[in-house]
Order: C-alpha cells, then structure tokens, then sequence
C-alpha cells in the first residue's frame, strides 16, 4: 500500500485519476449505445419499430442488475479492496458487450440481447461506488466538487461517445457493441494494475497521523449503521431519485422525439447532443468549481448550488418543448441548422444541460464529505441504486408514455419530476453543516487514538 506522502496533492497529476476518469468514459459508453439504437434493434429482433416497450424492459433490466451489484460492490469496497472489485466488474461488462457481436437475428436474438445486457448491468455496478471511493482519498475535501466535476465530465463524454459510436454503426450496431466491449476489457486489465489508495489519506484530521506511519484501520460493520443514520443528509442524499428520471427520460427519447417532433436526422441529432454535451461537461467543470470555492466560505455552498442546478433548467425545458421547429426533409447539416428556430431549440436544451449537469459533482461531493472514510463506497452505492432506481423507471416510464399519450407528453413529464425534485435538497440544505461537524469530530478522536497507538508501539 502507497504511503499518503507519495500520493500527488494534485489529483489531475495522479495517473490513478486519469485511469479512473478514462475506466468511467467507456463504462459509460457501454450504457450510452442502446437510445442512438432503438429503431435498428426493433426492426432486427421484431421486424417493425412501433412498439419501444421490449427495449424499455432491456433498459429496466439492466439498471436493476446494476443497481443489485451495486449495493453488493459498495459494501465489499468499504471492507476489502476497491481495486479488485472494480477490475472485475469492468472485465465483466466488457466480456458481455463484446460477446453481443454474435448475437443472432430475430425473438431469440432479443432474448440473448437480454441476457447480455444484464450480465453488463452486474459488471457496470461494480465500478462507481470503487472509483468514487478511491477518488475521495486522492483529493481534498475543498477540491473535489472539481474533481467530481471532470468525473462527471467523463461519464457524460463517455455516453455521447456511445451516441455518436452507436449512431454511426446504426445498421451495424452488433459491431459498436463489440468495439467497446473489446476497449472495456484493456482497461480493466490496467485498472488491476492500481494501488490500492489509503483510506483517509486526504481528511485534514488523519492526515499527519498517516503520515507518521499511523494506519487508518476502520472498515464498516453492522454497528456502523447508527453512525451513519446520524448524518441526516444521508437519507436526503441516497432517497432522491427522483433527480435521474428526467435525464434518464431525455436520453431514451432524445433521437426519436428530433425526428418525429423536428424532422431532425440522427446526423443533425449528433451535432446537436455534442453541443448539448460540451455545454453539459463545461457545466460540470464550472459548478464543480463553484461548489468547491464557495464550501471554503459557507459549508453548504456545494448543496446550494446543487439546489439551484436542478431548479432553473426547468425554465429552459418548458422553451425546448414549446417550440415548432420543422426541418425540411433531406436537408443538409448547414440546411437543417439554418432553419427557423433550429438554434434557439438547440440552445435551450444545451443551457439546460449546461445548468444541470452542475447537480451531479457537488452532489457527490456532498455525499463523500458528510461519511466518513469506510462508509463512503458503501453509501455512494446506495444513492447510485436509487439513482438507478430512477434510471430504470425513467425509460420505461417514457416508453408507455409515448405509447399510449405520444411523444410531447412523455418529454413534458421531465418537468413534472425536475420540480418535484427541488423539494429533496431542502433538508440537506438544513442539516449539512452539522453532519459535516460530526464526522470532523470523529475524525479527530480517531486521529488522536492513532497518535497515540503509534507512540506507545514506538515506546
């Protein structure tokens, strides 16, 4: 194990980081190929591409699978080594995808798809709660809404990598599958080569003691549970998911509600999502930093500004929605993005993204700041499964809205859920700063019983 010394207090220094931001980019790009892909696996598996509900229960299935193996990976990364669980579980999903390649066609071909995508859902559920954990002890508290931020930048990178590989391989989609399973399982490969990092090396109360040679030795145990319900921002935190299902919404219908709403090609749609997704990643960056410089002022500067990304993209979406923009059959990129309109509907849903994707690093950084050491992987998976609790709804709520009301309805659902959604940050907003002074007290017990374990071993 690393001494805390010789880890680099710069964390976009570390190559631990850049793997771990590289390891989400393509996990992410697994799970960013299916929307781009619905009308060819429709037409391939069932003949006809009316009926979005098979592949909205493939969506469910998957995020389930994920969401169980998360909870088992968060619990096993607070206990043994998050390095292990994490390589495993990106072979696992790379294995999975790359063996999509020899799916075959038709009902039975839809069955085996099934199948792989659940076994990629138990490899995907492996991989947040560890490299989220991981990243807490690389990075300082005042600086990992930032750090969050790009690695949010890379999960968001790595699904519109997805949409732009799957787009681009539409009739061909059993080959971007294989193409990113292949890329998943070298990097799995390279994610076993990591050390594992010291928990707690980057809490200011542990650090000099680590330093010293002192070893943070807590793990969690069933007797933890009460210290972690003294935290009340943990139920806040871990029971909204409520937050994902708009996003969740958006991303299963984005490319069929352009074409069918706007007449817009998936080549018009591509150039739309990258700069939905730049604005997306710019955001990220720009809110993670505003979390972090305002949490050196305010301690809960990052659930404000979480507060406030969630609440204002809903002026945005009710615009997005409300426009009439019509592209004129076979019109060219220059031709599709000169119509009337064509860019106030991409700016509005590019601002929304812009705004939002603000949420998700200070959300975890709020997560990570207010448990303490050994209980982070574990609590960071339970907000991810219900986090992916929303994911799974949020498809499969869209697919039997859009069946059954249309399109319009299913996208104006997405407001519906981002203002319902503002009413869970309140009570974090309310009791951050005194979860936050209770694991700062702990944390200085626990480094002051180290101190003086090592004095007396030195003795």
């Amino acid at each position: 194990m690393d001494r805390p010394g010789r880890i680099q207090d710069r964390f976009s220094s570390s190559p631990a980081y850049a793997l771990f931001l590289i390891v989400l980019l393509f996990d992410f790009a697994d799970q960013g190929l299916l929307s781009p892909l619905l009308n060819p696996l429709l037409r391939d598996f069932f003949g006809t591409a009316v009926n979005v509900v098979p592949l909205g229960w493939v969506s469910f299935a998957f995020t389930l699978l994920s969401a169980a193996s998360m909870i088992f990976s968060g619990l096993y990364a607070d206990r043994k080594s998050r390095v292990k669980i994490c390589a495993a579980g990106a072979l696992l999903y790379g294995f999975s995808s790359a063996l999509v390649i020899f799916v075959p066609h038709g009902r039975a071909g839809y069955s085996v798809f099934l199948a792989s995508r659940i076994l990629s859902g138990i490899g995907v559920g492996a991989v947040v709660p560890s490299v989220f954990s991981m990243a807490g002890d690389f990075i300082r508290p005042e600086r990992r809404a930032t750090a969050f931020g790009f690695m949010s930048v890379a999960m968001l990178a790595g699904r519109m990598a997805g949409f732009a590989l799957a787009g681009s391989l539409a009739e061909h989609w059993r080959a971007a599958y294989g193409i990113i399973g292949l890329v998943n399982i070298v990097f799995a490969a390279l994610i076993g080569l990591v050390k594992e990092p010291v928990r707690g090396a980057r809490e200011e109360e542990l650090r000099e003691a680590i330093l010293e040679g002192a070893e943070y030795h807590f793990r969690i145990s069933r007797q933890d549970i009460g210290l972690i319900r003294e935290a009340k921002s943990n139920f806040w935190l871990i029971a909204n998911f409520i937050d994902t299902i708009p996003g969740s919404i958006v991303l299963f219908l984005i490319f069929k509600y352009l074409k069918d709403r706007h007449n817009m090609e998936a080549g018009v749609v591509n150039v739309a999502i990258l700069i939905v997704a730049l604005a997306g990643a710019l955001g990220a960056i720009v809110f993670g930093r505003v979390g972090d410089w305002g949490f050196r002022r305010n301690k809960r500067a990052k659930v404000m500004v979480a507060l406030i990304c969630n609440g204002v993209p809903i002026v945005f979406m009710i615009v997005f929605l409300g426009s009439k923009v019509w592209i004129p059959a076979k019109a060219s990129l220059a031709g599709a993005l000169a119509a009337p309109g064509a860019w106030l509907l991409i700016f509005t849903i590019a601002a929304a993204m812009f705004i939002n994707q603000g949420v998700n690093p200070n959300w975890y950084a709020s997560l990570t700041d207010i448990n303490l050491p050994e209980h982070r992987a574990t609590m960071i998976s339970m907000a991810s499964v219900m986090d992916m609790a929303g994911n799974a709804l949020g498809p499969l709520i869209a697919s039997y809205a859009a069946t059954f009301f249309g399109l319009q309805t299913a996208m104006w659902s997405v407001v519906v859920f981002w203002a319902v959604n503002i009413v869970f940050w309140l009570p974090v907003l309310a009791h951050v700063r005194g979860d936050l002074a209770h694991v700062h007290r702990i944390l200085s017990e626990r480094a002051a019983g180290m101190k003086r374990s090592l004095e007396q071993h030195g003795g």
